[in-house]
């Protein structure tokens, strides 16, 4: 993961023509919006929100009496987390899908010019 300082030094492209850093993405974003005629609200709204989380989990917990605000809930960390599956056992080979004998299949054809 990168940090703020990695961040702001990172080159990004839109569709391949305007390069900028990496910081001035979402005001690229809203100017493509614009251009197309779309609504800025909804994109001010996004970056309005990014700028708040940003705070809240990077900011604000450093500070001098800061705390952690936002905590991942408990239902999605058991929904996502890795759970160790230690009831796994390897099928045995005559279960296994597949059933190509690769060794065979890589052998040539026998010749059989014997017969001229």
């Amino acid at each position: 993961m990168y940090g703020v300082e990695e961040i702001q030094l990172l080159d990004s492209a839109f569709f391949g023509m305007l390069h900028f850093r990496a910081p001035y993405l979402p005001w690229v974003l809203i100017g493509f919006s614009v251009m197309l005629g779309n609504a800025v609200l909804v994109d001010g709204i996004g970056v309005a929100c990014g700028h708040v989380y940003y705070f809240l989990e990077d900011v604000f917990p450093t500070q001098e009496g800061g705390f952690k605000i936002l905590n991942t809930p408990r239902f999605m960390k058991y929904l996502f987390d890795a759970q160790d599956d230690t009831t796994y056992e390897q099928l045995p080979p005559a279960d296994q899908p597949g059933g190509l004998e690769w060794e065979a299949a890589a052998d040539p054809p026998p010749n059989n010019d014997d017969d001229e």
